[in-house]
């Protein structure tokens, strides 16, 4: 299976893992490898104040970048946040001996963030959004970071004068996820301004927002031809297999089988990290997590043999696995998005209220009916309200 799409007319498009608070740490990015591989990740934004981080970040943090160079199928583009460039420079020249730019996020519309100045309240005066850029600019250097920005902070409106302080600068690309900070995640991304972004700056744009299947990559591609990358956040999360149904341009088959080995690799992934750090990081050196399954069972058979090897030192099968508490809610978050990809009959609540891994596996085997019948994995637009913020039917 080839890392690049394989249709002529998008091979040259890169299609990454966007930065996701909370949700995509080290486990969940090379879990994300593991299943569909997409070209490149990010970090979610690492909080940088006067006090915090000091000196040295934490060791999972970027590891794509130091002691896992090289031995990924992916490449990693570190993320950072705050309000002040000598503190962002504290902590970006360190990054910057490992990798060639560093992200710094505008964008972030978290009423805490915004109300310590930084994220999306950069956005809320040209003036000051300039000052802070030019600022660091001549902190970093040109081309040694790259900005990530909604499309106002809002309205609209606003994106015009944002866009000309951007475009004026020597920046390494500009990732726009084009919706206001009022809008966070309701209404529809703006892939018109993410067009005009592309025509407009001389550095590469990244698009953001509303990519969640072939189809709307397609009207994407459409309307944003200038685009070479786009990242893709929630979609991926309602799909872990994108990347694969991108790839190809048709939609994904999944088995039980495959969705839990896929699930509980998932939960081992985490309890791994958690407690035996070292050890996990000693794993991926050695190549644990440089193969993809995609959707191929005997892959995945192989691969969760292999991980339960290194973690538990024995083959345990999925149903048995006891996970810590932390590590089973970070099953039950992916799942909460994923069976929306899978159709209303995996809508049912009974497999969010299980209280361990092998109840369920029960639950989610009864739900297949059949341990050997596939399932295409979809977009179905009446769930989108799941996921915007928006009530369902307005209400």
């Amino acid at each position: 299976m080839p890392n690049l799409l394989t249709n002529s007319t998008y091979r040259n498009i890169q299609i990454g893992l966007a930065p996701m608070e909370g949700v995509t740490c080290l486990a969940t990015r090379l879990w994300f490898s593991v299943v569909s591989r997409p070209a490149f990740a990010m970090t979610p934004f690492l909080r940088v104040t006067k006090d915090y981080p000091w000196k040295r970040v934490p060791s999972t943090y970027a590891a794509e970048i130091f002691d896992l160079k090289g031995i990924l199928p992916y490449s990693l583009l570190p993320q950072l946040m705050g309000n002040s460039p000598e503190d962002l420079e504290k902590i970006a020249l360190p990054l910057l001996q490992a990798t060639s730019f560093v992200d710094i996020n505008c964008g972030c519309p978290s009423p805490k963030v915004v109300g310590s100045n930084a994220g999306s309240s950069l956005l809320q005066s040209p003036e000051i959004f300039d000052k802070f850029i030019k600022d660091l600019e001549a902190r970093l250097g040109a081309n040694c970071f790259s900005i990530k920005m909604r499309s106002g902070f809002h309205q609209h409106s606003e994106f015009p004068q944002l866009l000309e302080v951007i475009a004026a600068r020597k920046l390494a690309q500009l990732t726009l996820h084009a919706r206001t900070r009022a809008e966070k995640y309701t209404s529809h991304s703006r892939w018109e301004l993410v067009a005009l972004a592309a025509k407009v700056c001389p550095f590469p744009v990244v698009g953001s927002g509303d990519v969640l299947d072939f189809s709307s990559f397609q009207n994407f591609h459409q309307q944003c031809h200038e685009v070479k990358k786009i990242i893709i956040g929630r979609g991926a999360l309602r799909n872990p297999w994108i990347f694969q149904e991108l790839n190809l341009g048709q939609k994904v088959d999944i088995s039980f089988g495959i969705l839990s080995f896929a699930l509980a690799s998932y939960g081992i992934m985490q309890d791994f990290i958690q407690k035996e750090p070292e050890k996990f990081l000693l794993a991926a050196k050695n190549g644990l997590f440089s193969e993809t399954c995609f959707n191929n069972y005997s892959a995945w058979e192989q691969f969760y043999a292999k991980l339960a090897y290194a973690y538990y030192g024995s083959f345990i099968y999925p149903q048995d696995i006891v996970l810590d508490r932390q590590s089973f809610a970070k099953i039950k978050m992916i799942w909460n998005s994923l069976r929306s990809g899978l159709g209303s009959s995996f809508l049912q609540p009974e497999l969010l209220r299980t209280v361990s891994f092998s109840e369920f596996y029960q639950q989610l085997n009864k739900l297949f009916q059949s341990g050997e019948e596939n399932i295409s994995l979809s977009h179905w637009p009446e769930f989108d309200w799941m996921y915007s913020g928006e009530k369902k039917d307005g209400k």
